[in-house]
């Protein structure tokens, strides 16, 4: 995957952005969001590291698939992509170190609600920390800002297009 920062420059290497940004011990946040364009769903992963008093990093992918109509397989999809990846950095994250960011809310009002402790015990069961809307920072913000605004192409090109002329 092509990873970026929020700046829009290339990060060659994932796990030397890792390495180097939580040297010290730092936490690392993992979100997903997704966003229904057209035929398709765009899935945004964060990788969003924190440094107290210092500020922080946070760099970005972006994966485009078919679209999923079903509002538990998407849920299910961004959780898993943020898992996945926890699973590829934790040998280089102190224990207890890197939290999944759950874009779900646990209030009954919200849709996402029926989906909470499906997706907390994904996380949970393969031994991270999770936290969900109002705590989930990195999947309901930064890669909720990422996926609407961020290295935006068009996904389709409609073909015969006329430009009209004044």
């Amino acid at each position: 995957m092509k990873w970026k920062t929020l700046n829009g420059e290339d990060v060659p290497d994932l796990v030397e952005f890792v390495k180097t940004n939580a040297a010290d011990g730092q936490v690392v946040h993992i979100g997903t969001d997704s966003l229904q364009v057209n035929r398709f769903t765009q899935f945004v992963t964060v990788v969003c590291i924190l440094t107290p008093l210092k500020g922080g990093r946070a760099i970005y992918c972006r994966e485009i698939v078919k679209r999923i109509s079903s509002l538990q397989q998407r849920l299910l999809g961004e959780v898993w992509r943020s898992v996945e990846l926890g699973m590829q950095l934790c040998s280089l994250i102190e224990d207890g170190k890197l939290h999944i960011h759950i874009d779900a809310n646990p209030q009954e009002k919200y849709m996402s609600s029926r989906y909470v402790q499906e997706l907390v015990g994904l996380v949970v069961g393969q031994g991270f920390k999770s936290l969900i809307k109002p705590e989930s920072w990195a999947a309901t913000h930064a890669a909720d800002w990422a996926v609407r605004h961020l290295n935006k192409k068009p996904l389709r090109i409609v073909k015969g297009a006329r430009k009209k002329h004044a």
